[in-house]
């Protein structure tokens, strides 16, 4: 099986990458959990292209193939930018450093975290990205995201419903500023119906961390779903926040 979709260099176009595997995913039969982990991995890799290999904004193609050959999934992601190798290992330290990584636009952080091969090459025109993920072979709906914010005696409570991802992320950030302006002493963020977190979104939480522990405040994580607390986990981000 081989499919490949073409998008713009423009962040707006994920979601339509994130579909274009959701479909894939549907017709192999795969897991929604692996579907996640691989949406996660290629916007994550999509997102840094965007961000990096176009410096001057100029409009361009990125193509992405998608291939199932004998139980893998491969990811081929070809683009005309700069061509920086982006697969020199990172190196798992101590807590300081893994904020660093994470809120330091290192996107390549959860790829490797979350990928089983990745591999670059450069013909000198173009560049070539492969991520290869071993999958088990057995969708969900895109979704919004949603942010509530209850003020309570002392605190506030906050749930947050759908995608964290690269687009909704600075719309989490600019609902939340009010309420960081004037930090209450105890945050409570419901991750009930959280169903889906790329870096972005924990760069978001690792900055609300830091936020709300300046002011002397405290933020306490809670509900969170099982294939959510995996990222947390594998990440390395759990040792980071007041899970519950």
């Amino acid at each position: 099986m081989e499919r490949e979709i073409i998008i713009a260099n423009d962040l707006s176009e994920i979601i339509n990458v994130t579909r274009f595997i959701e479909s894939a995913g549907v017709s192999l039969c795969i897991s929604s959990n692996m579907t996640r982990r691989v949406c996660l991995a290629i916007e994550e890799a999509i997102s840094n292209i965007i961000h990096h290999a176009y410096p001057s904004k100029e409009k361009s193609d990125i193509k992405l193939k998608l291939s199932h050959v004998n139980g893998d999934i491969t990811c081929m992601i070809t683009h005309n930018g700069l061509n920086s190798d982006p697969t020199v290992p990172f190196i798992d330290t101590d807590k300081s450093s893994l904020e660093t990584l994470i809120t330091g636009g290192q996107e390549f952080f959860l790829i490797f975290k979350t990928m089983d091969e990745v591999a670059f090459h450069s013909n000198g025109s173009q560049s070539f990205l492969m991520l290869t993920k071993r999958v088990e072979i057995g969708l969900e709906e895109e979704g919004s995201f949603n942010t509530n914010i209850c003020r309570v005696a002392g605190g506030a409570i906050i749930t947050i419903e759908g995608r964290l991802d690269t687009v909704n992320a600075r719309k989490f950030e600019f609902a939340l500023q009010p309420l960081l302006e004037n930090c209450a002493i105890e945050i409570i963020l419901n991750c009930e119906d959280l169903t889906y977190i790329s870096s972005s979104g924990l760069r978001c939480f690792i900055l609300m961390q830091k936020k709300v522990s300046s002011q002397h405040g405290q933020l306490i994580m809670k509900n969170m779903q099982p294939e959510i607390r995996k990222i947390f986990d594998m990440t390395g981000c759990s040792s980071l926040f007041n899970i519950r």
